[in-house]
């Protein structure tokens, strides 16, 4: 009996944490749309986790967010595509995956936050669009970018 009520303890202060995690990378989003409507790219790549700066330079990041703004313009609106959740050691982290209605076209977007301190911090942004590689704006290229996107 007192195994089984320590094991439900435990199951519903998961439960809790799990949905304040959540709410706090959904807050992140939010928070990174905010900035990519004020065209603040420097600082999304500030404000992230160690691990997107240990994966891309700022430079890269700018570069990426800079395309997704000139080609496939002003965010719309977006469904979410599943999420999920990985608890470990080293921290907390929330992955959240939407299909994505922008200005000029469509992506399906991945983030990963780590939640630190109860805060989400961006570890990961990915996008794939065919819209962002057909809206290339006449001036630029595909090489100019550097994306891989599909």
């Amino acid at each position: 009996m007192r195994i089984s009520g320590l094991l439900i303890a435990a199951l519903l202060m998961v439960g809790c944490s799990a949905k304040q995690d959540l709410a706090e990378a959904q807050e992140g989003i939010a928070h990174f749309r905010q900035m990519m409507t004020d065209r603040q790219f420097e600082r999304i790549y500030s404000e992230g986790a160690d691990q997107l700066k240990k994966s891309m330079t700022q430079q890269q990041l700018i570069r990426l967010l800079s395309a997704i703004d000139s080609k496939l313009g002003a965010f719309k609106s977006a469904e979410s595509n599943g999420w999920n959740m990985n608890y470990n050691p080293s921290g907390t982290t929330v992955t959240l995956r939407f299909k994505t209605q922008f200005e000029r076209g469509t992506g399906a977007e991945t983030f990963t936050y780590r939640i630190v301190g109860g805060k989400a911090l961006l570890a990961n942004y990915q996008i794939n669009s065919t819209d962002l590689i057909a809206n290339e704006p006449e001036t630029r290229t595909e090489a100019n970018f550097g994306l891989h996107a599909t």
